[in-house]
């Protein structure tokens, strides 16, 4: 009689196919950075440089930090890195079946409540299903945002007011189980910042958007969604109750503009 065995978990590997995402990003801003602009503006325009983190975010076990640079009055350019992390119910995979020893007169099977290595197996597995685990995803982007400005009054000062951003890069995820592994992704987001301070060197910002993960495993068990239907393994596992696809926030930003 085989004894019950808790399959091997496996990273998987990153998958994507960005080609044509990354092709249309080009496009646009190539497109967006060509905002005809006076000559005025153009004389009074001067590349800068904006660093920015959120330092309340480590009151919240959560934070992220920013690069970005104005390449014209109105887009900027930059990196970023954030790092989140959020408790979850342990993963226990699939609930474990009694061996069957035999059929009824019926045809149906004859199953072993009393086996061993069976009992051993589902008290392994409601221990693990009771068991609270903390997941933490580590997230490097590069991003692209355009200040619209306003025509009416004639003001393009990137990285100043509302801005709509696009961003790519690499998701890496720890302690999710089954969800564990670094994906591709890419997502879209708004943002409003001011520059205060006498010498308006002084940065505020906040933003909200979205990030969609490429190639997360989608699992099939008895445990979390019901019997034999599919769901992302790193739903509910990500910050906010996000899974492969989930919400990113600049709650409040501050830094230095140089």
């Amino acid at each position: 009689m085989e004894s019950f065995k808790v399959p091997e978990r496996k990273k998987p590997m990153i998958k994507s196919d960005s080609s044509s995402f990354v092709l249309a990003l080009t496009i646009l801003i190539s497109g967006l950075s060509g905002v005809p602009l006076t000559a005025q503006q153009s004389e009074d325009f001067q590349p800068k440089n904006v660093i920015s983190a959120n330092v309340i975010g480590l009151l919240t076990n959560t934070f992220n930090a920013e690069f970005e640079r104005v390449i014209s009055p109105t887009s900027t350019i930059g990196f970023g890195g954030s790092t989140a992390s959020t408790e979850w119910w342990g993963d226990p995979g699939n609930r474990p079946e009694p061996p069957i020893t035999g059929t009824d007169a019926s045809g149906f099977p004859i199953q072993d409540w009393n086996d061993p290595a069976y009992l051993q197996a589902m008290n392994d597995w409601e221990m693990l299903a009771n068991t609270v685990e903390e997941a933490r995803y580590v997230n490097f982007d590069l991003f692209y945002r355009f200040y619209p400005g306003s025509r009416r009054t004639r003001t393009y000062k990137a990285p100043i007011g509302w801005a709509f951003g696009m961003k790519m890069g690499l998701t890496a995820v720890n302690g999710a189980g089954r969800g564990d592994g670094t994906y591709f992704g890419f997502g879209f987001d708004m943002n409003h910042s001011w520059v205060l301070g006498p010498d308006d060197n002084f940065y505020v910002g906040l933003g909200f958007g979205l990030k969609r993960l490429m190639g997360v495993p989608q699992v099939t068990d008895s445990y979390y969604g019901g019997y034999g239907e599919k769901h992302s393994a790193l739903d509910g596992k990500l910050p906010f109750g996000g899974g492969d696809l989930y919400p990113t926030i600049r709650i409040i930003n501050v830094g230095f503009v140089f």
